[in-house]
């Protein structure tokens, strides 16, 4: 007696596969709307990584605390740093690309970044009125505050010459006229809160260069800008 012919198989996947396919997205679906929606304990996270680099072999020790002991989590300071080491490295490009080398320094500090732009790039002599030449520079120097939420606290200075006549009775209140005038750029261009700028004056008290010379009395004309971090205890995108 001849066996019974094996029916034929149909073309494609069975229909099963549907079914299972569509619950295996809702599924990706789901988890990924619960990932969305969750908050990344960086400890934790840290943790359950060095635990899977274990479970595949990577780690003979203990992963979980490898992991904890000897990769560095990244803090509020670390994030901060990067985005400011990029702005700065653009704003430098820009610098030396308007040939300002010598008149704008920029230096990054443990607690900020700290700028020092040379009074006769932005100002005209004895005079608080900002250059319009002088824009494109701070529009520059300002895209770094934008980049996290932190307090910019801009100081004016002078040489000790005296003033004789003119808008401004002494050195202390040009410097606060100038400080003032960069602080008022910062809101109306940049448009940066007002409560994120300190204007200060420092007038002739606080000098980097002798004033018994016009070369150390050029440095000591200058603005100054500090831009501070926030403090690790505080959310860096709040």
């Amino acid at each position: 007696m001849a066996k019974d012919k094996c029916p034929e198989c149909e073309v494609g996947s069975p229909a099963w596969m549907t079914t299972f396919s569509d619950l295996m997205s809702l599924l990706l679906c789901f988890f990924v709307l619960i990932v969305s929606m969750s908050k990344i304990v960086e400890r934790d996270f840290w943790v359950a990584a060095g635990s899977l680099r274990g479970a595949f072999g990577v780690m003979t020790a203990d992963p979980a605390i490898i992991s904890l002991e000897n990769t560095p989590l990244p803090t509020l300071k670390n994030i901060q740093r990067a985005i400011i080491d990029k702005s700065v490295s653009n704003m430098q490009d820009f610098i030396e690309s308007k040939n300002l080398g010598e008149s704008v320094k920029v230096v990054v500090e443990d607690k900020g970044v700290a700028l020092t732009i040379s009074a006769p790039v932005l100002f005209e002599k004895g005079r608080a009125e900002m250059n319009p030449d002088s824009y494109p520079l701070l529009e520059e120097v300002f895209k770094i505050a934008r980049g996290w939420p932190n307090v910019i606290r801009v100081e004016g200075h002078t040489d000790n010459t005296r003033i004789a006549g003119g808008e401004y009775d002494s050195n202390w209140d040009l410097s606060f006229a100038r400080a003032l005038s960069v602080v008022r750029f910062a809101i109306d261009f940049s448009k940066i809160h007002p409560s994120r700028l300190a204007p200060v004056a420092y007038g002739q008290y606080r000098p980097v260069a002798d004033n018994a010379t016009a070369e150390g009395r050029a440095k000591n004309r200058r603005i100054e800008l500090f831009m501070e971090y926030k403090k690790e205890t505080e959310d860096p995108f709040m």
